[in-house]
């Protein structure tokens, strides 16, 4: 009956899950990128002490702690310095954002998939003063087939794909362009676990590639898969945690209490 699926399923995410985290773990304590080029040095605004986020080339940081506490304000900010200066950040090279709000943040709603995924590679799409349908269609083939987004037609409307599809979408969109600074706003929440999968071992390897990502999670499983973790209180950072250091109970107590 379906409660008795119900229970299958939630029995099979668990293990599922439970064996993801063991593989990522050990990938990532084999995989201390050297130090590479600076990528991101940023204060958050409301920061009174020296605490500040610094990454660099291939490492993968995450951003931890309650929602609402200053996490999205910083990856906003340093979005917005990679165009223009801003006070107490510094960015080194192109920079995209996934979106965490698909439907208000990440997505033309009148577009194809394909045209969704090409917005942030328009340079290298032009023919002239025209975009060329045929470099479009190829930038969108090759993501389908490296992110396994599934349409039989990359033509067809972005709603046409389920929810893990279109954030796929918008993954392929970041990772198809010159960005070598990848900020990700909470885009895994509520996607199914096989596609969460498929995207942790996508980032693991651009990563391994050299590519830098700042990545703010509400699921603390996700936090597995960085090199280190600041966690926010208050539009702060109050404690910055090695992977090998990271638990929930010390992310707990750092989003709850004084800085640690």
């Amino acid at each position: 009956d379906a409660a008795k699926a119900f229970d299958r399923d939630r029995l099979v995410t668990t293990m599922g899950g439970a064996e993801a985290r063991e593989k990522i773990a050990a990938e990532i304590a084999t995989q201390k990128p050297e130090t590479g080029p600076l990528r991101v040095r940023a204060r958050p605004a409301r920061q009174e002490d020296g605490n500040e986020l610094v990454a660099h080339a291939g490492e993968i940081i995450g951003l931890a702690g309650l929602a609402g506490h200053g996490q999205t304000d910083l990856l906003l900010a340093i979005f917005a310095a990679a165009a223009r200066s801003k006070t107490g950040i510094e960015v080194t090279a192109p920079v995209a954002l996934v979106a965490g709000d698909r439907q208000s943040d990440g997505i033309f709603p009148q577009w194809s998939i394909a045209q969704n995924i090409g917005i942030r590679s328009l340079k290298r799409l032009r023919n002239g003063l025209l975009i060329s349908p045929q470099r479009e269609a190829e930038l969108a083939d090759f993501w389908q087939k490296k992110i396994g987004i599934r349409t039989p037609d990359m033509n067809n409307n972005i709603f046409s794909l389920s929810g893990g599809n279109q954030q796929k979408a918008l993954f392929a969109r970041a990772l198809g362009s010159d960005a070598k600074i990848v900020l990700m706003d909470d885009p895994m929440r509520g996607v199914d676990i096989g596609t969460k999968l498929e995207v942790y071992d996508l980032v693991r390897e651009e990563a391994g590639r050299g590519r830098t990502f700042l990545w703010y999670t509400t699921e603390t499983e996700e936090l597995d898969n960085c090199h280190q973790i600041y966690v926010f209180k208050n539009g702060r950072i109050v404690a910055n945690l090695r992977r090998d250091e990271l638990t929930e109970k010390k992310i707990i107590q750092s989003s709850f209490g004084d800085a640690a």
